[in-house]
């Protein structure tokens, strides 16, 4: 590829290039006319195997060596002259601290405060339930005597138990009166949350926001998932409802960078806030390069960008074959799938980019060699160098409002 730069373009360097959705963006912004680089700690991303990129960049994983993660981050910046740095996955609460010695570079990010309230499942709906909008009763659960209380007041309802710093619904469990209660590890260092069960039908949202205005927003019905977890079949579905419930709460918190949420929304209409995920998510798959997802990165639009309701959906090809057919249930749920996996696209195939879609079996038994290697499951390994799970102290957003405890021992390799 060309390293000459057109008119207007960018030079933008994205991290976290193992995500469907960070090849999606490069993608995008490739075709675009920007000129685009990745980094990842993974030997074998994605976005390595694009021709979407002008170059890919191994860089430390940052839950092992935050130090020297930065240093790599600070050296592409200043060799590759950085316009825009992008985080796409959850190295962006590593960025968060650094991005004030990222000299000349815009970096999308929050600061890291803010990020850490939202990332936290129990003080995001402690933010909400503050903006007085429904939220499901959400409950802290630090001590096995938090739990016995739990059970002793609140038993008779039906609850779903997570980790406090979790993805992809990785340990949750559903809890119902008369069941034997999951054994889960809690204590001060891995808190939990209970939350009661809401009935309804979930929804996915992404969005881009700078300085609490909302540049870009899509979302989609999690109708198809990689069994509890994430979202597998993207069709943008525009609710306006979501739409003025995201629009307000970022505009509370005076939120910059990108930003996903998970709904429950009742049969009454009242929406549920699950959870939020303070980074870039599968929402971008909805996105096509004519809609110009560049102008809400860079602040330069003065309205939301919104994909087409009727667009043509996207899909983990995949992810639907071996979980999609599985959670159907019924003939009409099968009919449902098979719809779909004829009207959808795949994320990962493109005609004019081979390359990442060729290389899907050199990445799955890459990172099979090393979650053997770890003795980590193989879901979890595709997080786990990256992985923020509950490090904070003192980090404040100019008041108590983003104010946190300090919880577990800083990352290896010191903290940014």
């Amino acid at each position: 590829m060309s390293t000459r730069k057109k008119p207007g373009s960018r030079r933008i360097l994205i991290t976290g290039g193992r995500a469907p959705a960070a090849l999606d963006l490069a993608r995008q912004l490739s075709a675009l006319g920007h000129t685009i680089y990745a980094a990842d700690s993974l030997a074998s991303p994605l976005l390595r195997f694009s021709r979407c990129i002008e170059k890919f960049i191994r860089i430390p994983g940052p839950r092992d060596n935050a130090s020297a993660f930065a240093e790599a981050l600070q050296a592409i910046v200043r060799e590759q002259s950085i316009d825009l740095l992008i985080p796409t996955c959850e190295e962006i609460f590593y960025v968060a601290q650094i991005k004030s010695k990222l000299q000349g570079c815009t970096v999308l990010t929050d600061d890291f405060g803010k990020l850490i309230a939202l990332h936290d499942k129990a003080s995001f709906i402690r933010l909400v339930e503050e903006m007085e909008l429904p939220a499901p009763h959400t409950v802290l659960l630090e001590t096995e005597g938090d739990m016995h209380a739990f059970l002793e007041r609140e038993g008779a309802r039906k609850w779903v138990l997570k980790p406090v710093f979790s993805r992809f619904a990785n340990h949750t469990r559903l809890y119902g009166p008369g069941e034997a209660l999951p054994r889960i590890n809690v204590s001060p260092d891995n808190p939990w949350v209970a939350q009661h069960f809401v009935e309804g039908r979930e929804y996915c949202v992404y969005a881009i926001a700078h300085k609490g205005r909302l540049t870009a927003y899509a979302d989609y019905a999690a109708d198809f998932t990689a069994g509890r977890g994430a979202t597998i079949y993207f069709k943008s579905c525009g609710r306006r409802d979501l739409f003025g419930w995201v629009e307000h709460f970022v505009r509370e918190i005076g939120f910059t960078g990108q930003i996903a949420f998970d709904f429950i929304v009742h049969e009454s209409g009242v929406i549920y806030p699950l959870e939020c995920n303070p980074r870039a998510t599968s929402g971008l798959h909805l996105f096509a390069p004519e809609e110009g997802i560049d102008r809400a990165l860079l602040d330069c639009t003065d309205t939301a960008i919104i994909p087409s309701p009727g667009g043509r959906p996207a899909m983990i090809t995949a992810a639907m074959l071996m979980y999609g057919a599985a959670a159907c249930g019924t003939p009409a749920g099968l009919r449902q799938w098979i719809a779909g996996l004829a009207r959808g696209r795949d994320v990962i195939f493109s005609r004019k980019d081979w390359g990442p879609a060729l290389a899907q079996g050199k990445i799955l038994l890459d990172l099979w060699r090393e979650a053997r290697a770890k003795r980590v499951p193989l879901k979890e390994i595709t997080t786990y160098d990256i992985e923020w799970n509950g490090y904070y102290e003192s980090v404040s957003d100019g008041g108590d409002r983003f104010s946190r405890r300090k919880s577990d021992p800083p990352p290896a390799g010191g903290r940014l």
